[in-house]
């Protein structure tokens, strides 16, 4: 305890401890002195038995004990305070601001004069000489006062009241703490609810992506597929093209001397008129090879339609795939049918395949 600092304390009286400097403990004692001369008529006459036993000047008794403590902590003495509180603990004086005290103020204000006065003598007695017949006759209220199992059990009215206040601060805190549980719980569920609506969404999606992925994956490796044969056979068919017309030039060149030798002897048989044989000498190879060019170059002009189809059916189903994997597009019903039906429309039509000539005619024919 630091100096001019003094501790004032009695757990019995229901008084917690407290540090109090000197000003602060003088006004204490003045209000503990102004509390006994305004009890009107606890110093009255004890009557006992018809029997006038005098005044028992309880209030000179408190106002001489606490004026000498007062007058003590001047000197920094504070003896008489702490011999003072220790008898009050015991239940042998009582303190104005105590639970006595207020015990004490009610029935003198409930006009309990006399219940007052046998209280505040049989609490006093530590600070009163009560005279013999006195302390005779209230020695059985006294010994119930001082030694009642409960109020022993109560007395330590601080403790109790620090425990009640621990037991609000505990249940105040289990209701804060099962609030916050409540609202954490409340805070996981829902976000629990928007993760499985997330993941069920995300799912769907993914269910709908993987659908449209297996109807148009394979529809599209087969188109590509049918986009690379069909350019393979095309490049065959123009390279066949190509060589076939190169070739007849390359063996009329090369053999030219026995080319010009018949051309001559085919005009010298005809004496410069019309034959039929000699038109039939060139001009059924001549048409027959013509018929087959026509062939080659439409085998180049169909592969050709069938690789441009192909490659257009293919980019269709990877846009579509594409698209489908954007939220932001929002493909409905109606686009996926009307992508659909553009995907598997029919094939072009293929030209007519025509068969060999059948005779000379069929082939002025064609």
């Amino acid at each position: 305890m630091s100096k001019g600092e003094y501790i004032v304390e009695c757990r019995s009286q229901g008084i917690s401890k407290s540090k109090m400097t000197r000003d602060e403990l003088n006004q204490w004692f003045d209000e503990e002195i102004s509390f006994w001369n305004t009890l009107p008529g606890i110093d009255e006459n004890v009557i006992l038995y018809h029997k006038n036993l005098g005044p028992p000047n309880i209030v000179q008794a408190y106002r001489n004990m606490l004026t000498t403590a007062r007058a003590a902590i001047v000197k920094d003495n504070d003896g008489p305070l702490r011999d003072f509180l220790a008898k009050a603990n015991d239940l042998k004086a009582i303190i104005a601001h105590g639970g006595i005290g207020e015990q004490l103020r009610r029935l003198f204000d409930s006009k309990e004069k006399v219940a007052g006065q046998r209280l505040a003598i049989v609490m006093s007695s530590g600070v009163l000489n009560i005279h013999e017949d006195v302390e005779r006759e209230l020695s059985t209220l006294s010994v119930v006062l001082r030694f009642n199992p409960f109020i022993l059990s109560t007395s330590d009215t601080v403790s109790a009241k620090a425990a009640m206040t621990r037991s609000i601060a505990t249940e105040e805190k289990m209701r804060r703490a099962r609030k916050e549980f409540e609202t954490s719980i409340a805070e996981v569920t829902s976000m629990f609810n928007d993760f499985a609506k997330e993941k069920s969404e995300e799912l769907d999606e993914l269910h709908t992506q993987y659908e449209n992925h297996l109807l148009l994956q394979g529809p599209s490796r087969h188109w590509k597929r049918v986009a690379d044969t069909s350019w393979r056979y095309a490049a065959g068919a123009f390279i066949a093209f190509i060589v076939m017309l190169a070739a007849p030039t390359a063996v009329i060149a090369a053999n030219w001397g026995a080319v010009s030798s018949y051309l001559d002897h085919v005009v010298e048989v005809s004496k410069g008129g019309i034959s039929l044989a000699a038109i039939a000498v060139f001009t059924v190879p001549v048409l027959a090879y013509g018929w087959l060019l026509k062939h080659v170059s439409r085998v180049f002009t169909q592969n050709l339609v069938v690789n441009s189809d192909a490659e257009h059916r293919r980019v269709m189903a990877v846009t579509f795939l594409g698209l489908a994997k954007r939220k932001s597009v929002g493909l409905s019903e109606q686009d996926r049918a009307l992508i659909l039906n553009a995907l598997f429309r029919p094939s072009p039509n293929n030209p007519h395949d025509d068969g060999p000539p059948s005779g000379l005619l069929d082939l002025f024919k064609k």
